[in-house]
Protein backbone atom coordinates (compact mmCIF):
# COMPACT_ATOMS: atom_id res chain seq x y z
CA UNK A 1 0.00 0.00 0.00
CA UNK A 2 2.79 2.49 0.64
CA UNK A 3 4.55 1.32 -2.50
CA UNK A 4 1.10 2.19 -4.78
CA UNK A 5 0.98 5.73 -2.73
CA UNK A 6 4.26 6.61 -3.35
CA UNK A 7 3.75 5.60 -7.16
CA UNK A 8 1.20 8.11 -7.34
CA UNK A 9 2.50 11.05 -5.19
CA UNK A 10 5.98 11.16 -6.12
CA UNK A 11 5.50 11.89 -9.32
CA UNK A 12 2.74 14.57 -9.08
CA UNK A 13 4.97 16.33 -6.54
CA UNK A 14 7.70 15.83 -8.97
CA UNK A 15 6.05 17.54 -11.58
CA UNK A 16 4.54 20.20 -9.54
CA UNK A 17 8.32 21.36 -8.49
CA UNK A 18 9.85 20.99 -12.30
CA UNK A 19 6.57 23.28 -13.35
CA UNK A 20 7.02 26.03 -10.41
CA UNK A 21 11.12 25.90 -11.49
CA UNK A 22 10.28 26.36 -14.97
CA UNK A 23 8.20 28.69 -14.52
CA UNK A 24 10.27 31.02 -12.35
CA UNK A 25 12.80 30.31 -14.96
CA UNK A 26 10.77 31.83 -17.72
CA UNK A 27 10.55 28.25 -19.76
CA UNK A 28 7.29 27.69 -20.76
CA UNK A 29 6.48 23.71 -21.51
CA UNK A 30 4.48 20.58 -21.26
CA UNK A 31 5.28 18.00 -18.82
CA UNK A 32 3.44 14.58 -18.86
CA UNK A 33 3.81 12.30 -15.98
CA UNK A 34 2.34 8.75 -16.07
CA UNK A 35 1.10 6.98 -13.87
CA UNK A 36 0.17 3.21 -13.91
CA UNK A 37 -3.26 1.55 -13.32
CA UNK A 38 -2.21 0.14 -9.93
CA UNK A 39 -1.87 4.07 -8.66
CA UNK A 40 -5.00 5.22 -10.82
CA UNK A 41 -7.17 2.57 -8.81
CA UNK A 42 -5.65 3.62 -5.42
CA UNK A 43 -6.49 7.54 -6.43
CA UNK A 44 -9.87 6.84 -7.26
CA UNK A 45 -10.15 4.76 -4.01
CA UNK A 46 -8.60 8.40 -2.09
CA UNK A 47 -11.41 10.37 -3.90
CA UNK A 48 -14.39 8.12 -2.81
CA UNK A 49 -13.13 7.96 0.70
CA UNK A 50 -12.48 11.92 0.59
CA UNK A 51 -16.33 12.12 -0.62
CA UNK A 52 -17.52 9.40 1.94
CA UNK A 53 -15.87 11.70 4.70
CA UNK A 54 -16.94 15.23 3.10
CA UNK A 55 -20.36 12.99 3.42
CA UNK A 56 -20.39 12.22 7.05
CA UNK A 57 -19.26 16.31 7.96
CA UNK A 58 -22.34 17.54 5.89
CA UNK A 59 -25.00 15.09 7.73
CA UNK A 60 -23.48 15.74 11.00
CA UNK A 61 -23.41 19.60 10.20
CA UNK A 62 -26.96 19.09 8.96
CA UNK A 63 -28.47 17.11 12.05
CA UNK A 64 -26.38 19.68 14.41
CA UNK A 65 -27.98 22.43 13.04
CA UNK A 66 -31.70 20.45 12.95
CA UNK A 67 -30.93 19.86 16.21
CA UNK A 68 -30.69 23.71 17.37
CA UNK A 69 -33.24 24.85 15.09
CA UNK A 70 -35.61 22.47 17.17
CA UNK A 71 -34.06 23.35 20.55
CA UNK A 72 -35.15 26.89 19.53
CA UNK A 73 -38.30 26.29 18.47
CA UNK A 74 -38.88 24.69 21.63
CA UNK A 75 -37.52 27.39 23.63
CA UNK A 76 -39.81 30.00 21.54
CA UNK A 77 -42.87 27.25 22.15
CA UNK A 78 -42.19 27.50 25.60
CA UNK A 79 -41.75 31.18 26.08
CA UNK A 80 -45.36 32.26 24.38
CA UNK A 81 -46.74 29.37 26.97
CA UNK A 82 -45.47 31.27 29.93
CA UNK A 83 -46.10 34.74 28.55
CA UNK A 84 -49.69 33.43 28.08
CA UNK A 85 -49.80 31.89 31.48
CA UNK A 86 -48.81 34.93 33.06
CA UNK A 87 -51.26 37.19 31.20
CA UNK A 88 -53.67 34.79 32.18
CA UNK A 89 -52.71 35.19 35.41
CA UNK A 90 -52.90 39.41 35.59
CA UNK A 91 -56.28 38.54 33.96
CA UNK A 92 -57.82 36.99 36.94
CA UNK A 93 -56.05 39.01 39.22
CA UNK A 94 -58.27 41.82 37.61
CA UNK A 95 -61.51 39.68 37.65
CA UNK A 96 -60.81 38.89 41.11
CA UNK A 97 -61.13 42.78 41.45
CA UNK A 98 -63.67 44.03 39.44
CA UNK A 99 -65.87 41.38 41.18
CA UNK A 100 -64.98 41.75 44.30
CA UNK A 101 -65.79 45.34 44.60
CA UNK A 102 -69.68 45.11 43.93
CA UNK A 103 -70.38 41.52 46.22
CA UNK A 104 -68.33 43.49 49.17
CA UNK A 105 -70.74 46.59 48.35
CA UNK A 106 -73.38 44.19 48.17
CA UNK A 107 -72.65 42.65 51.51
CA UNK A 108 -72.14 45.55 53.06
CA UNK A 109 -75.22 46.85 52.04
CA UNK A 110 -77.41 43.92 53.48
CA UNK A 111 -75.88 43.74 56.66
CA UNK A 112 -76.88 47.47 56.54
CA UNK A 113 -80.26 46.56 55.78
CA UNK A 114 -80.52 44.66 59.16
CA UNK A 115 -80.37 47.74 60.75
CA UNK A 116 -83.44 48.71 61.56
CA UNK A 117 -82.77 52.90 61.65
CA UNK A 118 -81.48 52.44 57.68
CA UNK A 119 -83.75 52.81 54.93
CA UNK A 120 -84.59 49.38 52.46
CA UNK A 121 -84.81 51.65 49.12
CA UNK A 122 -81.25 52.89 50.12
CA UNK A 123 -80.29 49.46 50.37
CA UNK A 124 -82.60 47.99 47.39
CA UNK A 125 -80.71 50.46 45.11
CA UNK A 126 -77.19 50.11 46.31
CA UNK A 127 -77.64 46.39 45.43
CA UNK A 128 -79.40 46.85 42.48
CA UNK A 129 -76.57 49.16 41.06
CA UNK A 130 -73.82 46.72 42.13
CA UNK A 131 -75.66 43.61 40.27
CA UNK A 132 -76.20 46.06 37.30
CA UNK A 133 -72.00 46.57 37.58
CA UNK A 134 -71.65 42.81 37.44
CA UNK A 135 -74.52 42.08 34.60
CA UNK A 136 -72.66 44.89 32.70
CA UNK A 137 -68.98 43.29 33.36
CA UNK A 138 -70.07 39.53 32.03
CA UNK A 139 -71.67 41.14 29.05
CA UNK A 140 -68.29 42.63 28.20
CA UNK A 141 -66.27 39.24 28.74
CA UNK A 142 -68.76 37.71 26.70
CA UNK A 143 -69.02 40.04 23.64
CA UNK A 144 -65.18 40.07 23.52
CA UNK A 145 -65.33 35.98 23.67
CA UNK A 146 -67.74 36.25 20.79
CA UNK A 147 -65.64 38.77 18.81
CA UNK A 148 -62.55 36.95 18.94
CA UNK A 149 -64.68 33.67 17.63
CA UNK A 150 -67.52 35.11 15.18
CA UNK A 151 -66.88 34.89 11.35
CA UNK A 152 -66.82 37.80 9.60
CA UNK A 153 -69.23 38.57 7.99
CA UNK A 154 -67.13 40.96 4.90
CA UNK A 155 -68.09 43.21 2.63
CA UNK A 156 -66.45 46.42 1.03
CA UNK A 157 -66.37 49.54 3.46
CA UNK A 158 -66.61 52.95 3.07
CA UNK A 159 -64.15 54.07 5.98
CA UNK A 160 -64.96 57.80 5.73
CA UNK A 161 -68.80 57.04 6.24
CA UNK A 162 -68.32 54.74 8.80
CA UNK A 163 -66.15 56.98 10.90
CA UNK A 164 -68.61 59.88 10.37
CA UNK A 165 -71.83 57.77 11.44
CA UNK A 166 -70.43 56.80 14.87
CA UNK A 167 -69.99 60.62 15.28
CA UNK A 168 -73.07 61.44 14.39
CA UNK A 169 -74.26 58.61 16.51
CA UNK A 170 -73.19 60.89 19.52
CA UNK A 171 -76.20 63.53 18.27
CA UNK A 172 -78.02 62.28 21.61
CA UNK A 173 -75.24 63.74 23.67
CA UNK A 174 -75.07 67.48 22.03
CA UNK A 175 -72.65 68.10 24.28
CA UNK A 176 -70.72 65.23 23.48
CA UNK A 177 -71.23 65.82 19.96
CA UNK A 178 -70.15 69.39 20.22
CA UNK A 179 -66.47 68.54 20.97
CA UNK A 180 -65.47 66.20 18.02
CA UNK A 181 -64.56 67.31 14.67
CA UNK A 182 -63.42 65.22 11.82
CA UNK A 183 -60.96 65.87 9.43
CA UNK A 184 -60.57 63.83 6.09
CA UNK A 185 -57.22 63.89 3.69
CA UNK A 186 -58.39 63.52 0.42
CA UNK A 187 -55.59 64.84 -1.75
CA UNK A 188 -52.96 63.51 -3.25
CA UNK A 189 -54.55 59.96 -2.07
CA UNK A 190 -58.17 59.14 -0.69
CA UNK A 191 -59.28 56.92 1.82
CA UNK A 192 -58.94 53.23 0.38
CA UNK A 193 -61.82 51.15 0.41
CA UNK A 194 -61.57 47.94 3.02
CA UNK A 195 -62.70 44.81 2.83
CA UNK A 196 -63.92 44.26 6.08
CA UNK A 197 -67.13 43.32 8.63
CA UNK A 198 -68.29 46.97 9.52
CA UNK A 199 -70.39 46.28 12.70
CA UNK A 200 -67.40 45.26 14.24
CA UNK A 201 -65.20 48.44 12.83
CA UNK A 202 -68.22 50.39 13.97
CA UNK A 203 -67.81 49.00 17.73
CA UNK A 204 -63.99 49.63 17.33
CA UNK A 205 -64.67 53.47 16.64
CA UNK A 206 -67.25 53.50 18.82
CA UNK A 207 -65.27 52.93 22.22
CA UNK A 208 -62.31 54.83 20.81
CA UNK A 209 -64.80 57.87 20.67
CA UNK A 210 -66.63 56.50 23.91
CA UNK A 211 -62.75 56.86 26.10
CA UNK A 212 -61.95 60.31 24.06
CA UNK A 213 -64.76 61.60 25.34
CA UNK A 214 -64.74 59.86 28.76
CA UNK A 215 -61.56 60.99 30.84
CA UNK A 216 -61.86 64.74 29.30
CA UNK A 217 -64.03 68.00 28.68
CA UNK A 218 -62.06 69.56 25.61
CA UNK A 219 -62.04 69.44 22.30
CA UNK A 220 -61.56 65.47 20.01
CA UNK A 221 -60.30 65.72 16.97
CA UNK A 222 -60.56 62.67 14.04
CA UNK A 223 -58.75 62.49 11.14
CA UNK A 224 -59.30 59.78 8.58
CA UNK A 225 -56.21 59.26 5.64
CA UNK A 226 -54.01 57.06 3.54
CA UNK A 227 -50.93 56.26 4.87
CA UNK A 228 -49.11 54.06 1.79
CA UNK A 229 -51.48 51.14 1.41
CA UNK A 230 -53.13 51.68 4.79
CA UNK A 231 -56.63 53.26 5.92
CA UNK A 232 -55.84 55.21 9.06
CA UNK A 233 -58.02 56.76 11.65
CA UNK A 234 -56.28 58.60 14.33
CA UNK A 235 -58.99 59.90 17.65
CA UNK A 236 -56.80 62.45 19.60
CA UNK A 237 -57.87 64.07 22.84
CA UNK A 238 -56.20 66.78 25.21
CA UNK A 239 -58.11 64.93 28.40
CA UNK A 240 -56.04 63.47 31.22
CA UNK A 241 -53.46 61.47 29.27
CA UNK A 242 -52.77 57.83 30.84
CA UNK A 243 -49.61 56.98 32.68
CA UNK A 244 -46.48 56.01 30.95
CA UNK A 245 -46.09 52.99 32.58
CA UNK A 246 -49.85 51.91 31.93
CA UNK A 247 -49.68 52.42 28.02
CA UNK A 248 -48.78 48.99 27.43
CA UNK A 249 -51.33 47.15 30.04
CA UNK A 250 -54.18 49.14 28.92
CA UNK A 251 -55.04 47.29 25.94
CA UNK A 252 -55.63 44.45 28.51
CA UNK A 253 -58.77 42.92 29.25
CA UNK A 254 -60.13 44.58 32.35
CA UNK A 255 -57.21 47.03 32.85
CA UNK A 256 -57.48 50.40 33.85
CA UNK A 257 -54.78 53.02 34.07
CA UNK A 258 -54.21 54.37 38.04
CA UNK A 259 -55.74 57.86 36.90
CA UNK A 260 -58.60 56.18 35.42
CA UNK A 261 -60.57 54.70 38.12
CA UNK A 262 -62.53 56.99 39.39
CA UNK A 263 -64.22 56.96 36.37
CA UNK A 264 -67.04 54.42 35.56
CA UNK A 265 -65.99 51.77 33.29
CA UNK A 266 -65.31 48.14 32.62
CA UNK A 267 -61.73 48.03 31.34
CA UNK A 268 -62.93 45.91 28.29
CA UNK A 269 -63.34 48.56 25.37
CA UNK A 270 -59.66 48.62 24.17
CA UNK A 271 -59.62 45.26 24.21
CA UNK A 272 -62.39 44.95 22.00
CA UNK A 273 -60.42 47.66 19.72
CA UNK A 274 -57.15 45.56 19.41
CA UNK A 275 -59.49 42.10 19.23
CA UNK A 276 -61.04 43.66 15.83
CA UNK A 277 -58.17 45.17 14.35
CA UNK A 278 -56.26 42.03 14.98
CA UNK A 279 -59.05 39.95 13.20
CA UNK A 280 -59.02 42.43 9.87
CA UNK A 281 -54.95 42.31 10.12
CA UNK A 282 -54.71 45.86 11.05
CA UNK A 283 -52.80 47.12 14.47
CA UNK A 284 -53.91 49.88 16.88
CA UNK A 285 -51.17 52.58 18.35
CA UNK A 286 -51.94 54.50 21.45
CA UNK A 287 -49.20 57.83 22.21
CA UNK A 288 -50.41 59.72 25.28
CA UNK A 289 -48.70 61.80 28.10
CA UNK A 290 -49.93 62.20 31.65
CA UNK A 291 -52.04 65.67 32.00
CA UNK A 292 -51.98 66.35 28.61
CA UNK A 293 -54.02 63.78 26.22
CA UNK A 294 -53.93 60.75 24.28
CA UNK A 295 -53.76 60.02 20.41
CA UNK A 296 -54.98 56.56 19.54
CA UNK A 297 -54.53 55.26 16.00
CA UNK A 298 -56.34 52.73 14.03
CA UNK A 299 -54.54 51.08 10.59
CA UNK A 300 -56.55 49.06 8.32
CA UNK A 301 -55.17 47.17 5.53
CA UNK A 302 -56.81 48.15 2.31
CA UNK A 303 -58.49 46.13 -0.49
Amino acid sequence: MVLVWAGVTLPAAAGVVTALVLALAGVRTQLEVAVGLPGLVAAGGILLSLAALWAVVITRARTRRERELASARDAAVTEGRELERAAHRRFLARLDHELKNPVTAIRATIAADSDPQAGPRGALAVIDAQATRLATLVGELRKLAELETRPLDLEIVDLEHLVADSIEGLAALPDARARVTLTVTRVPWPVPPLNADPDLLAVAVDNVLANALKFGDGPVEVRVREDDGWAVVEVADAGRGIPADDTDAVFDELARARNARDVGGSGIGLSLVRTVLRRHGGEVELRSREGEGTVITLRLPAT
